[in-house]
């Protein structure tokens, strides 16, 4: 929690906006499979095995569905790139290689 404050003039603050965090958190609600299947360009999908805000019943349909999409399960929790930096590096490594 202590990187998301910063000291101010006015005393220490959220570096962001609540506002803005519940804006983007009821983005994520609805059904966005038109959008996800409304292209076919190059993309990859990481999945951290432990995370709790994915499931691999979810991501797997989701790479399956669209064309050109490719999932990879990394050791780690949601944020993978910080649990798990050599393996995210070298899984968009590997998937910019094929492009």
């Amino acid at each position: 929690l202590e990187p998301s404050f910063r000291q101010t003039r006015e005393g220490w603050r959220l570096a962001f906006d609540p506002r803005d965090t519940v804006a983007s958190q009821n983005s994520l609600n609805g059904d966005h499979w038109k959008d996800w299947l409304a292209s076919d360009c190059p993309a990859l999908l990481i999945r951290g095995k432990d995370s709790r805000v994915t499931t691999q019943a979810h991501m797997e349909p989701m790479a399956a569905r669209r064309p050109n999409a490719r999932l990879e399960i990394l050791a780690g929790g949601h944020v993978v790139h910080m649990d798990h930096p050599a393996g995210f590096a070298e899984a968009v490594k590997k998937f910019l290689q094929q492009l």
